[in-house]
């Protein structure tokens, strides 16, 4: 398999990173020029890790492509390339469809949009794949959790779901502040709160077992769990979460 990306940035490194540390198989990987440092960082890993001259190099060396360029600039930058039907073209591009995608291309291989985090790099992301498509899932299901949907408005609300990153962490800095006032050094409040919430996020891959169970599971009657929860859900803390994420998928799909 000879992949290629277009676009070399946090989300190409993180993909690349973790196709190698988990031996995923391939012949070679073309590397766009466009972040040099990346890319050059990159290509030191492996031999088979190539930096192109240019775009078009990516496409001329590979059969798959991944398209990693932020929306604002991705009807520019792949407009002016020449893609061929032997193409099977993956994109990363958040909020462009397939078929506005295929638009652009102006090509007739198979086009299919995944959302790869960077945690990809560990093994440890999910990636969301639509529609099911039998080499991304080969790529990414080697590199985390990998959950194929066949409809673009089911794919676009996962997408959506990904803007919640900055708002957990926003949930541990203040938690880490609480304990700062509470006299512990910063430090040592990020270094528990770190290993508490990998702790937490194990359990949820530990069987199958629904999110409400979990929040049963670790509630005694009476005990400061359920006091904090009943506390956040009468305050309609967690039903703001909703309503953030309804406006956050209108802007997706294009809605004022």
């Amino acid at each position: 398999m000879r992949i290629g990306f277009i676009g070399t940035g946090t989300i190409t490194q993180a993909v690349v990173t973790g196709l190698l540390r988990f031996g995923v198989p391939f012949d070679r990987i073309s590397l766009s020029p466009r972040n040099a440092e990346i890319a050059a960082g990159l290509a030191a890993l492996d031999a088979r890790v190539q930096v192109c001259g240019s775009n078009q190099e990516v496409l001329d060396t590979s059969d798959v492509i991944c398209l990693a360029v932020v929306p604002q600039i991705a009807t520019d930058v792949l407009s002016e390339l020449r893609f061929e039907s032997r193409h099977h073209v993956i994109s990363f591009i958040a909020g462009i469809s397939i078929d506005e995608v295929r638009k652009v291309v102006r090509a007739q291989g198979k086009v299919v949009r995944a959302i790869p985090l960077p945690a990809v790099a560990e093994g440890k992301g999910s990636t969301a794949i639509c529609p099911a498509d039998r080499v991304a899932k080969s790529l990414f299901s080697a590199l985390g959790e990998a959950v194929e949907v066949d409809d673009e408005a089911r794919f676009d609300a996962l997408s959506a779901v990904t803007a919640t990153m900055a708002s957990f962490y926003a949930v541990l800095e203040a938690q880490a502040a609480w304990l700062v006032q509470q006299g512990l050094d910063y430090d040592a409040a990020r270094a528990f709160l770190s290993g508490y919430c990998v702790g937490l996020a194990h359990d949820t891959t530990r069987g199958a077992k629904s999110f409400t169970e979990l929040i049963k599971h670790c509630m005694t009657p009476g005990g400061i769990n359920e006091q904090v929860h009943n506390e956040l859900s009468k305050r309609g803390t967690y039903s703001h979460f909703g309503d953030a994420l309804d406006r956050v998928l209108a802007r997706i799909i294009g809605h004022p």
